[in-house]
């Protein structure tokens, strides 16, 4: 089966929307963590390393100093 994309949407939009309702705190942190380690694998994989920590930086630029400072990390990307 086949649907048009507007109606494939709707029905992906409700499915998630549903399934991430019913979810524990503690589950949906669980989700977040995996799926933000596979989004940063991805982007190392297609454009390497400095990528990453250019990513990290743009969502929390304080996290990623401090983190830096922990791994002698470069800090000026």
């Amino acid at each position: 089966m086949t649907l048009p994309l507007p109606e494939y949407d709707k029905v992906i939009r409700r499915f998630v929307k549903d399934y991430v309702d019913n979810l524990t705190p503690d589950q949906m942190r669980n989700h977040l963590s995996e799926q933000f380690h596979i989004d940063f694998e991805n982007i190392r994989q297609d454009m390497g390393q400095d990528e990453v920590f250019i990513e990290m930086i743009n969502w929390d630029s304080d996290l990623y100093d401090q983190i830096a400072q922990d791994f002698d990390l470069p800090e000026d990307l």
